[in-house]
């Protein structure tokens, strides 16, 4: 962009050495003086489209700091912010915190240094997220909260929160185990207590069975374990309850990536086809296992739209336009009944 305005203002100068040149002459004609103007006007008119062009966003560098990559549906959203940045000419700094708050802290930090404009944020703990966002407001940097959405106490401090509709997610599998067990179920729920947006997926969940039932009281949680997102994690807290409580029937995990550990505590158990795993995301292990046949649904996010959308919103703000503040993403129910409609290998689109 800024070799485009360079051409641009070097035809102006280019017009304004021809004119004085022309001074030599003694008289200049109708005609040149006309067609000098008119050349002008279209010098100065390219030069008002580049800048233009460039207030566009050409010109902003964009910093993402999900809390981990080593979790495919964070590459998913990396996937989607990269992609606007390019469409939009943005420069794109991130980094990996693998799941550490102190190390992410640290690499906003060097991000504001660096001169971001804008933060696409994705907090490891939601609660723990004041300072990071206090300080990117003192630089002047735009916050956009996505995924992981942060307290009520700190909506001041971000630009604009961009996430599924956790509620939903949530109320979907709850649903489907409503239906699925018309009889009531023990349920063993493997969490990620520090995301706030999983929080509200495990209320959901639980809305959605005492919506779709007439005995709520008949579906009990034996235990809730802390899976962390990882598949080795939930692997073990899920084997040592299974061990614990010999009447599990239902396992209920915040993200496809931990069900793939309770499917696989389940399988060592001898287990497998006596308890139904459900995830959250509609990530291909997911839809893979669903397949499989050795999980039964998974609620699915859109993280690649998801990213894409965040950028755009923090390019729009940095141009002055007023934006959305707080946007769900709806989600949708992956089953064994609609598995053939879905991309088995693919995440979301941007369609």
């Amino acid at each position: 962009m800024k070799k485009l305005l360079s051409v641009a203002m070097a035809g102006v100068l280019a017009l304004s050495m021809t004119a004085c040149s022309g001074s030599q002459s003694t008289e200049t004609t109708a005609a040149e003086t006309k067609a000098a103007e008119e050349t002008s006007a279209a010098a100065e008119e390219a030069v008002t489209e580049a800048v233009g062009e460039e207030a566009a966003g050409g010109e902003y560098t964009i910093g993402f700091s999900p809390y981990t990559l080593t979790n495919e549906y964070f590459t998913a959203v990396l996937d989607g912010v990269q992609k606007a940045c390019d469409e939009l000419g943005c420069e794109l700094i991130y980094f990996d915190p693998q799941n550490d708050p102190t190390q992410q802290a640290s690499q906003i930090d060097d991000m504001i240094a660096s001169g971001i404009d804008a933060l696409i944020y994705i907090p490891y703990d939601s609660a723990g997220a004041h300072t990071v966002l206090q300080t990117c407001k003192d630089a002047g940097v735009k916050v956009i909260n996505i995924d992981n959405v942060v307290t009520e106490d700190d909506y001041e401090l971000v630009d604009g929160i961009i996430a599924s509709n956790n509620t939903q997610l949530g109320y979907l599998s709850g649903q489907w185990v409503a239906e699925n067990h018309p009889d009531g179920a023990n349920i063993l729920i493997v969490h990620l207590q520090t995301a706030e947006s999983c929080i509200i997926n495990v209320e959901g969940f639980w809305s959605g069975i005492k919506k779709n039932t007439e005995n709520p009281d008949a579906f009990v949680e034996v235990q809730v374990v802390e899976g962390e997102g990882s598949t080795e994690t939930a692997f073990n807290v899920v084997s040592d309850a299974l061990q614990a409580h010999d009447d599990i029937d239902v396992i209920y995990c915040i993200n496809d990536t931990s069900a793939l550990g309770a499917v696989q505590a389940v399988e060592e158990a001898g287990k497998t086809g006596q308890i139904d795993i459900l995830g959250k995301d509609g990530a291909p292990i997911g839809k893979h296992a669903i397949k499989d046949g050795t999980m039964v649904q998974t609620s699915a996010q859109r993280p690649t739209y998801m990213g894409y959308e965040g950028v755009k919103s923090a390019v729009a703000l940095l141009n002055g336009e007023e934006i959305e503040f707080n946007v769900s993403i709806d989600s949708y129910s992956i089953t064994a009944d609609n598995i053939d409609e879905y991309d088995l290998d693919a995440w979301d689109t941007l369609d």
